[in-house]
């Protein structure tokens, strides 16, 4: 048990040390929506053909 809680609060060292102070914010990626439109059209996809075949196992 102290084994334990020693790790999970090591593992919060690298997070009370880090410097907070940046010089610029973060630049987020422009989205690719072409790529999104594809995965989603996949998972659809898949989760239609999981449906069709819980319908037809029965």
């Amino acid at each position: 048990m102290e084994a334990a809680l020693i790790f999970l609060c090591s593992l919060l060292v690298p997070v009370a040390v880090a410097d907070g102070s940046r010089s610029e914010p973060p630049v987020s990626p422009s989205p690719d929506y072409q790529s999104l439109r594809i995965g989603g059209l996949v998972f659809a996809v898949v989760l239609f053909t999981v449906g069709i075949l819980l319908i037809l196992s029965k």
